[in-house]
């Protein structure tokens, strides 16, 4: 494995409606689909289809369901040896709803009884011979045990920060690249302005920021030179934007394994997550290298 990511992955199924319904009554589906979903394990998804051998490390149950879970990651081509089964575990399930004419979309889920990744449920030694480790947030006593060991094997840690947790300082000080959404940034640092606040998030450790801005692209800025590089979103006509954020942050994963400067990485990310928008799901229509570099 070049690239390794430990966190979330769960089965989503997905319904296509003209418009949502109202209260009490029936609307039939113009499109359904059951695909894998989960942030890391889609991104690892992502990678594999571009040639890049990756592997995942997550958690469910030994149900029928868990296992439908890691076969939609490993018929990918991903590792999956290491996927924790939780005896007697009522594996994680979404079920998300598509309005058509707007391109919204309603999501209903259930964590089952699944619990967190414990650490001494993943050996420090799968790390040996990866390059970049991605972690999502999902498992954080377990990412951040893999965080520290990260070092020591002389691994790139690229945090997807999304949510705040009560170790989330010491995951942020912990990772080389940290890819935050605004929301996540702004709470985290608490300050304003784009560049202040890259700054503020490079202070307290990584080597590299990208805090992500929705409709209107990414911003990033490395700690070398202090400089900002913007890049707007890359525009599409809308299906589903389910799974734009997991295929951006494997687009990053593949930036920084290319060993690409800043401005490459976040516009092949951003082209990368765009496409994927085209389609149902997460991992319906995650574009090829070929499409990416039309693109880019």
């Amino acid at each position: 494995m070049r690239v390794l990511g430990v966190g979330h992955c769960t089965l989503d199924q997905f319904s296509v409606v003209e418009r949502f319904p109202e209260a009490d009554t029936k609307t039939e589906m113009s499109q359904f689909s059951v695909q894998g979903g989960g942030s890391a394990a889609t991104a690892m998804v992502a990678l594999s289809r571009w040639s890049t051998a990756a592997g995942f490390i997550g958690k469910v149950g030994d149900d029928d369901r868990g296992e439908q879970i890691v076969r939609t990651i490993r018929d990918e081509g991903v590792n999956t040896d290491h996927v924790v089964r939780q005896a007697g575990g009522i594996s994680q399930l979404s079920f998300i709803v598509v309005e058509a004419a707007t391109s919204k979309k309603q999501t209903y889920w259930t964590r089952g009884t699944v619990e967190r990744l414990n650490v001494d449920e993943v050996d420090p030694s799968v790390l040996e011979g990866v390059e970049v480790l991605l972690v999502d947030g999902t498992h954080v006593d377990a990412e951040i045990a893999l965080m520290r060991a990260a070092s020591e094997y002389g691994v790139k840690v690229v945090l997807d920060a999304s949510a705040t947790h009560p170790r989330i300082n010491e995951a942020v000080a912990l990772c080389d690249y940290l890819v935050a959404s605004e929301r996540f940034a702004s709470q985290f640092a608490g300050v304003g302005q784009l560049k202040n606040l890259c700054d503020a998030l490079l202070e307290r450790g990584p080597e590299t920021v990208i805090v992500t801005l929705g409709d209107e692209g990414c911003v990033g800025m490395n700690s070398s030179d202090r400089k900002m590089v913007r890049q707007s979103a890359f525009e599409v006509d809308v299906t589903d934007r389910t799974g734009a954020g997991d295929v951006f942050h494997g687009g990053v994963v593949y930036g920084v394994l290319q060993g690409w400067d800043l401005e490459t990485t976040i516009t092949f990310a951003n082209v990368a997550a765009g496409l994927t928008c085209n389609g149902i799901g997460g991992r319906g229509a995650i574009p090829s290298l070929d499409e990416i570099s039309e693109h880019s």
